[in-house]
């Protein structure tokens, strides 16, 4: 005979412990959660990553909980998308877990929407030790001078630096902070994230696939000031990126540490493309050999073609097929590729 969870989640009976003793306490557990909402699907989810659940007392332990839930803004659709994939949260304490870590979520985000809007992304925060490592963070960010608009900005963008432990944020801070950068700009907590997720030795060969190209370090530290997330390219992105401006263009490579935002898009599809067009501008003496990289490769599509390519197309006629790739430029001038 199948036991209550097996008949009613259809799991199997190697995922449980049986319960058989008291299958009535199954069924209003089970009851409980239809009656907030939960799906077939989601109460067998739940039931699957956390069997004991079935154990719980509902008046206890699990009302009460899902009336927090309830009270700080999850919807009846939110709340069972969250505890489904999430049903850990169900088995923290109210008192002293969900109802502290909830309140210093809301006094860093300031409104209860905010607070949902962080839950529905990243569930788990509110199963950390906020005393041990997220809140003592927090404080070294707030001690620096970080605005409360920047630290819910991290929390939103780069959730797993928070749970960091402790000594090792307060270090990237205090690095961060030499390195120059403004604890008023947000490049400075995206500096404090780079330096807490990579290791020495990653950090090291990023700081490496710079330096081949001539840059010191002065100028790779202008670099990661500039656009901190560039540390996070891979090293073949960054190569990449570094042959076909320096090598196949022409620019210094000074000039690429200055705009490492550059390095960011897609060779084939947008750096490629644009440079064709500019490369052709620059040697019908439209536009200056020291045109910025960041002056065509940065704005959008539609903006680039309006500037730099409809704009003289009463020069240049075929700027458009340059630009497809279905022209080639040569000394005595313009033919097809086919």
């Amino acid at each position: 005979m199948k036991d209550i969870g097996d008949e009613i989640c259809g799991v199997s009976e190697s995922n449980f412990i049986p319960l058989d003793k008291n299958p009535q306490k199954a069924e209003r557990v089970l009851t409980l959660f239809r009656a907030h909402g939960f799906s077939e699907t989601q109460i067998s989810k739940m039931v699957r990553i956390r069997p004991r659940i079935l154990f719980s007392d509902p008046k206890k332990n699990l009302i009460p909980k899902l009336e927090f839930f309830r009270s700080i803004g999850l919807s009846r659709t939110d709340m069972p998308r969250i505890l489904s994939l999430n049903p850990s949260l169900l088995g923290r304490s109210l008192e002293n877990q969900l109802i502290p870590c909830h309140n210093f979520l809301k006094n860093v985000l300031i409104l209860d929407e905010n607070v949902v809007k962080m839950l529905k992304q990243n569930s788990r925060i509110l199963l950390h030790d906020f005393e041990k490592n997220i809140g003592p963070n927090i404080c070294s960010l707030s001690g620096v001078g970080v605005p409360k608009s920047l630290i819910s900005f991290m929390l939103f963008q780069f959730p797993c630096v928070a749970y960091q432990n402790h000594e090792k944020f307060k270090k990237a801070v205090e690095e961060v902070i030499e390195m120059g950068f403004n604890p008023l700009r947000t490049m400075f907590v995206q500096a404090v994230q780079v330096i807490c997720e990579l290791t020495k030795m990653t950090w090291d060969r990023k700081w490496a696939a710079f330096r081949r190209w001539g840059l010191s370090d002065d100028k790779i530290l202008l670099a990661f000031r500039s656009h901190p997330l560039c540390m996070n390219l891979s090293e073949e992105k960054i190569t990449r990126g570094m042959d076909f401006l320096v090598n196949k263009m022409g620019w210094e490579a000074v000039k690429v540490a200055k705009c490492p935002a550059v390095l960011f898009y897609n060779l084939e599809n947008r750096i490629i493309p644009r440079c064709r067009v500019i490369k052709v501008l620059i040697s019908e003496g439209i536009l200056k050999k020291d045109t910025s990289l960041g002056t065509f490769l940065m704005p959008s599509e539609n903006q680039f073609l309006e500037r730099f390519v409809s704009n003289y197309e009463d020069k240049v006629p075929e700027l458009l097929d340059v630009y497809r790739g279905k022209t080639v430029r040569l000394k005595t001038g313009l033919r097809s590729k086919d």
